[in-house]
């Protein structure tokens, strides 16, 4: 069912088969140069515990080449468990199906577990999907906010009565020995064929 990705400008696109390929050859060790292991050094010497991860400068060749605007899309790479969610009636087994999608988005994973770029404010990202039988789903997406960086989203897919809106506002803390990230934001998944407002449909 998901036959291919292609976005906007030409040259950006990019396939879900793509990351499975990297995971199958376990290509996730990176060999270093001298001195980019001095670059690192240098950086790690001027962390501190709580720091703001963001607003560190870090060198390209520790980031995915692919900024966040587009990873946000591994969220969507699994088309064929989304499209047949509003046809379903049992309110509980929609639910389920739904956690089932959003789980799946989640296993994609880049070599080395890289951080993506920083989008620049007001970039925009776009891509569709092909689903088969001339139908498609599309994506939008535009950085909103730069500090704090905040993405924002909207996918749809009118021939299955599906619309997901959505913010996402990644966080990144240095812990002294360890680094967390924090996905925050919001996302409301719309089923434009039920409720009772067809406008807008049911979340």
């Amino acid at each position: 069912m998901f036959s291919n990705w292609r976005s906007q400008p030409e040259g950006s696109g990019h396939s879900s088969s793509d990351e499975t390929r990297v995971g199958d050859n376990d290509q996730d060790t990176q060999v270093m140069e001298p001195d980019q292991g001095n670059v690192l050094s240098h950086i790690i010497s001027q962390l501190r515990p709580g720091a703001d991860l963001s607003r560190v400068v870090l060198p390209t060749f520790i980031l995915e080449p692919r900024s966040m605007l587009e990873r946000i899309t591994n969220f969507m790479c699994h088309p064929e468990m989304l499209l047949q969610i509003p046809e379903i009636d049992d309110p509980v087994e929609r639910f389920v199906s739904v956690v089932k999608f959003y789980l799946s988005g989640w296993h994609i994973r880049p070599p080395g577990v890289k951080k993506p770029l920083n989008p620049i404010l007001g970039e925009i990202f776009t891509c569709y999907w092909e689903l088969g039988n001339n139908k498609r789903a599309y994506y939008i997406s535009e950085q909103t906010s730069h500090h704090p960086p905040k993405s924002s989203y909207f996918y749809m897919a009118p021939d299955y009565h599906i619309r997901i809106d959505g913010t996402l506002k990644p966080r990144s803390r240095f812990l002294g020995n360890s680094a967390a990230s924090m996905m925050e934001g919001v996302a409301y998944l719309s089923f434009l064929n039920r409720g009772k407002n067809k406008a807008i449909g049911e979340q």
